[in-house]
């Protein structure tokens, strides 16, 4: 028996078809003035659609519906998709495909479903399912795609990927795909039959009538609706059956841009039906012969000549077509000059063998390219990248930050051309769409991105490439917490072809598994031109302050001043570094000790000398600065500390000639910003560039022959096991700035600890010496690369609710039996270091030891531990942590 459902009024097919088993065979009720009529009906199993066989006006709710119902589990299944939904559920969920659907439901395809009283769009993972439900399947409402946007290898990919960092599969795919590009299911209302009846008839007046006008021509949000619909209006147009709620579809906010075209119709003879049939219309007859002789045109520039009355004529007959074809954005601007192919350094030449070796023979090898800064890594890359274009394969590569896209697009643009794309958030949304779908259409074999980039759709890549593979950016740390070296992998192992990590100073881990042979090593030890490495000197600021004047705050000690002053005097150009955004760090009273700080997050607000203001960092929270101190009343408040926009102030006033620039991410935001600061720096516009981490790696200016660090200690003391790693990493990097041209560099670094293991060793370049001290420390300790570490964070609205939910985490472990001493330590619970954050108080716990299958295990059971915590509670449980915070 198949059973349909018929309704006298339009309503939501899944919620109603969902109720069907609990109603009796005829029902009637009676709300408002309209009566409704839901029944059940046998209908042949061969019948084409939905037929209205019950009585009166019964609507076909779902076309397809009834002859996709069949009583066999067999059809069940084999007419069922899995669809991966973006819920915190680390399942697959089984649909029923309608069969005008059946032919475009095809794994990789996004679809839109109903999830308990929400419309979502997922992802179809496999089709069959349904084998452990014995009840009806709820139907895939519509297919979005009419191919997949996901290749059945990368679905494999990602599931593996989600696994390993405990991700739900749904959240994984969805975050493997431009955003803003499926149109949403948003709550909304609908104009019922009866309420078009209503309408014609003019039975009703006033606002009622306003909200039914509205809805007459399709349904609307409620925030559509706003001024013209109040909540009492529409809850009694529902009551009545006038109106309905429903789904609205919301189109894309990630669109493509096109321009509409105009051609000959697809079988006309132009010239004879510009002859006869267009005799009597000789402007007609010339523009058809025009579309004929020079092919299709844009309508904006045929409407120039002709008008649009004509054009429609044209149409009307037949004889013109108007189509839109896609016309992607300009990204890149002007193309560059070719750039001549430099003869490779002996070093150089001697990488690229085993890694053209690895592209020719498809072997997913990995190769960890370590080169000290300015030693030609990203010659070895171009020519990797050519190497995979010679044999009819693609390439990826991959940058840290949007800054640094600016610089490495410019080579492969002046090596290859502008037959690239280039994927990072720095783009609108319908850009980055554009540009992933001439890469999904094989417009362009290479990719060029930050960490998104991964997800491109490359199915035939002949070589990845991560630049600068120690930073932290390349670590995603909410949602799909996935790690770009690890997932590179992945996609390296599926598609054959090498990975090549490139940095000066490579992540203790990624160095530690070259020692151990799961990576192959590639050195680049000197500089390209045999150019010497910048002089690095390390000025103690403990006796720096002692020697200057009493009341002077020290921001540039002697040596910096002077060594300034040199370079400006000889024409050269200076990098000053700061790890710090804003005027000053906080404002602190001299009386009482009172700082000013976010009453949403635990840290000092930032005081900004543009807007005057106090702000969070963290959620932006925005004070005034105060008059007194709000703790004991007096006026006596300071600026301590030091800013970017201090340190900008203080050199104008040192250097008042001086062509100076600042930038971080206060002023980055803006767009075009940074690639005209750094063209400016290329140029020899600049003298002084005053930055953040954003100057601190990748940039190649030959004119920087001088580097200075304000404050190199001042990441030392983060509560974070990669503390003195990324300190020893970030000095490095930026004093590598200096000294790329022709004229040797110095780097002046200014800290309060000069002998600290990751201070000393910069001066001598000593990256061996570094690494060997940090790998003893954490062999001793038991951090990566020698045990296994979990994060496991707790936050709420409440104090009481984020601690209670933490203790009750690290009770139900201990009593799992899990905990093992050395193998599997738990450590905590504790508050977070930032123990509040955007208004929710947070709390934490570690899982530390060396067995790796235990430690997962207790990843597995937080995780599922964490999903059950009262409501307002939420755990996020990071597998592989990199920020500590």
């Amino acid at each position: 028996m198949t059973v349909a459902l018929g309704l006298y009024q339009e309503a939501n097919v899944p919620s109603i078809w969902r109720r069907l088993p609990r109603l009796p065979t005829f029902t009637e009720t009676r709300s408002g003035f309209l009566l409704f009529r839901v029944c059940e009906c046998r209908v042949p199993r061969d019948a084409p659609g939905f037929p209205a066989y019950t009585a009166g006006m019964v609507q076909p709710l779902f076309a397809g519906l009834a002859s996709d119902a069949d009583d066999s589990d067999e059809s069940t299944r084999r007419n069922a998709a899995r669809v991966a939904l973006p819920v915190p559920v680390d399942e697959l969920f089984d649909y029923s495909v309608p069969e005008a659907l059946r032919e475009h439901a095809r794994p990789g395809c996004r679809v839109q479903v109903r999830f308990r009283d929400r419309h979502l769009t997922g992802i179809i993972v496999e089709r069959g399912g349904g084998d452990e439900y014995r009840g009806r399947l709820r139907p895939v409402e519509a297919v979005i795609d009419p191919e997949p946007v996901l290749s059945t290898a990368m679905i494999s990919i990602l599931r593996e990927a989600a696994h390993d960092v405990l991700c739900p599969i749904g959240v994984a795919l969805a975050t493997a795909l431009p955003s803003g590009s499926a149109p949403r299911m948003v709550p909304g209302f609908a104009i019922t039959r009866r309420g078009r009846e209503a309408l014609r008839v003019g039975a009703l007046r006033g606002p009622h009538l306003r909200i039914l006008e509205a809805l007459s021509d399709h349904p609307q949000t409620g925030s559509s609706l706003r001024g013209r619909a109040t909540p009492v209006g529409l809850a009694d147009l529902e009551r009545d059956g006038l109106v309905v709620r429903t789904a609205v579809e919301r189109a894309a906010s990630a669109r493509e841009r096109t321009v509409r075209m105009l051609a000959v119709s697809d079988g006309v003879d132009a010239e004879r039906a510009a002859s006869q049939d267009l005799s009597r219309a000789p402007r007609q007859a010339e523009l058809l012969r025009r579309l004929a002789r020079d092919g299709a045109a844009p309508a904006a520039a045929i409407s120039e000549e002709f008008s649009s009355a004509l054009v429609r004529a044209l149409v009307a007959r037949g004889l013109v077509a108007i189509s839109d074809r896609p016309k992607p954005r300009d990204i890149l601007g002007a193309p560059l000059p070719r750039e001549p192919e430099l003869l490779p350094t002996p070093e150089q030449a001697a990488a690229l063998v085993p890694i053209a070796k690895a592209v020719r023979e498809r072997a997913s090898e990995t190769f960890l390219l370590h080169g000290v800064t300015g030693s030609g890594k990203t010659e070895v890359y171009l020519r990797a990248v050519a190497e995979a274009l010679a044999q009819d394969r693609q390439a990826l590569v991959l940058v840290p930050e949007i800054t640094l896209t600016h610089q490495i697009l410019a080579r492969l643009r002046g090596r290859f051309g502008d037959n690239l794309a280039v994927l990072h958030s720095g783009l609108s949304p319908g850009e980055r769409l554009e540009q992933w779908q001439r890469l999904r259409g094989g417009a362009t074999p290479i990719a060029v991105g930050a960490r998104s980039a991964l997800f491109a759709p490359l199915e035939n890549l002949g070589v990845i490439v991560i630049d600068e593979e120690h930073d932290t950016a390349y670590k995603n740390d909410e949602g799909f917490r996935y790690r770009a070296r690890d997932l590179a992998a992945l996609r390296a192992r599926e598609a054959g072809c090498p990975v090549i990590l490139g940095s000066a100073t490579p992540a203790v881990e990624t160095r530690y598994a070259a020692d151990r042979g799961d990576v192959t090593r590639l050195t680049l030890s000197y500089r390209v031109g045999d150019r010497p490495l910048p002089a690095v000197e390390v000025v103690d600021l403990a006796r720096e302050r002692d020697l200057a004047p009493r009341g002077r705050k020290l921001i540039l000690s002697r040596k910096l001043r002077g060594a300034m002053q040199e370079t400006l005097d000889l024409g050269g150009q200076t990098i000053l570094f700061l790890n710090r955004r804003g005027f000053s760090t906080q404002i602190l009273c001299f009386d009482c000790g009172f700082a000013e700080r976010c009453v949403n997050c635990d840290i000092a607000l930032v005081y900004h000398a543009a807007e005057q203001t106090l702000r969070c960092h963290y959620c932006d929270h925005q004070l005034d600065p105060p008059d007194t101190c709000r703790g004991c009343g007096a006026p006596d408040t300071a600026l301590l500390g030091v800013g970017t926009q201090r340190l900008e102030e203080e050199v104008r006033s040192e250097f008042p000639t001086a062509r100076i620039a600042r930038m971080d991410r206060d002023n980055a935001r803006k767009r075009g910003f940074v690639a005209g600061v750094l063209d400016d720096l290329g140029k020899g516009r600049l003298d002084v560039l005053i930055g953040t981490q954003m100057v601190a790696k990748g940039h190649d200016f030959p004119g920087v022959r001088l580097v200075g660090v304000i404050a190199a200690d001042i990441g030392l003391h983060m509560p974070d096991f990669r503390a003195a790693e990324r300190t020893f990493q970030l000095l490095t990097q930026v004093a590598g700035r200096a000294g790329r041209g022709v004229t040797p560099g110095r780097a002046i670094l200014q800290t309060f600890v000069p002998k600290h293991y990751a201070v000393a060793p910069v001066s001598q370049h000593d990256y061996e010496g570094f690494y060997a001290e940090e790998v003893g420390y954490r062999r001793a300790l038991g951090y990566p690369p020698f045990g296994r570490l979990v994060h496991v964070l707790i936050s709420a609205e409440e104090e009481k609710a984020a601690a209670d939910g933490v203790q009750a985490l690290a009770d139900a472990v201990a009593r799992a039996g899990i905990p093992k001493a050395g193998a599997c330590d738990l450590l905590g619970p504790s508050p977070s270091p930032l123990a509040k954050l955007r208004g929710r108080y947070r709390y934490q716990l570690l899982v530390k030891g060396s067995d790796a299958a235990r430690v997962r295990a207790a990843a597995e059971f937080l995780c599922e531990a964490g999903a059950r915590l009262p409501e307002g509670i939420t755990a996020a449980v990071d597998a592989n942590p990199t920020n500590m915070l």
